[in-house]
C-alpha cells in the first residue's frame, strides 16, 4: 500500500474499502511515517516504496485499482462519482486513464 492510495480512500471517506477487500493490508513503514508522522510527501518517496515492493515480490495496488476490484467484487459504489471526488481532491488521473475508464466521459 503505497501513501497516496491511503490518502486518496480517506479524502474519498471509503477508506473501509480496504477491510471488505482484503484479509490484511502491508504498509511499508516509510509509507506510515509520510502519511502519519511527516504529513508530506517526499519526492520519490511513493515510487520508492512501490519498487521496493516488487523486488520484495509484493502486489502493490494503487487507488484506482482498489476501485476497480471494489466494483468487480459488487460493492455498491460508483466509480465514475468516486473518481471524479479523487481529481477534485488533487489525485492526478491523465485525461487518456480516464477516458479509458470512462470512455462516453466529455
Amino acid at each position: 500500500m503505497d501513501s497516496s492510495s491511503l490518502i486518496g480512500l480517506a479524502q474519498i471517506k471509503q477508506f473501509e474499502l480496504l477491510k471488505e477487500l482484503f484479509l490484511k493490508v502491508y504498509i511499508p513503514e516509510t509509507v506510515y511515517e509520510e502519511v502519519v508522522v511527516k504529513e508530506k510527501e517526499e519526492v520519490g518517496s511513493e515510487e520508492t516504496a512501490r519498487d521496493m515492493a516488487g523486488l520484495m515480490d509484493v502486489n502493490v495496488m494503487g487507488v484506482i485499482g482498489i476501485i476497480d476490484l471494489a466494483v468487480e467484487k459488487g460493492l455498491d459504489i460508483n466509480k465514475r462519482s468516486l473518481v471524479d471526488l479523487l481529481i477534485e481532491m488533487g489525485f492526478r488521473i491523465s485525461d487518456s486513464l480516464y477516458r479509458r475508464m470512462f470512455p462516453n466521459a466529455k
